[in-house]
């Protein structure tokens, strides 16, 4: 069940990034797909060590990641004069 839930989790949030990046960032499919898997690394780290809080900690590492993603692309990053 909590697979599923950080499936959901990383896909949201991945598309909300293509949604506040737009035209800058990744595209929306990729940008859903790497939240996904993003969210489930980082879920199974934090059950790995039997801690509390997978969503929460799923959610840090998929905004990371996006955002890190998203930052230094090669073509039209999004911290760019133009």
């Amino acid at each position: 069940m909590i697979f599923f839930g950080l499936l959901t989790l990383g896909s949201i949030i991945g598309w909300l990034s293509y949604m506040f990046s737009g035209d800058h960032g990744v595209r929306m499919i990729p940008s859903i797909i790497i939240g996904a898997i993003s969210a489930l690394v980082g879920g199974v780290i934090v059950k790995s060590f039997n801690l509390v809080g997978a969503g929460y900690y799923a959610a840090i590492t998929t905004t990371l990641v996006l955002f890190t993603i998203n930052s230094f692309r090669k073509q039209k990053p999004i911290f760019s004069k133009t």
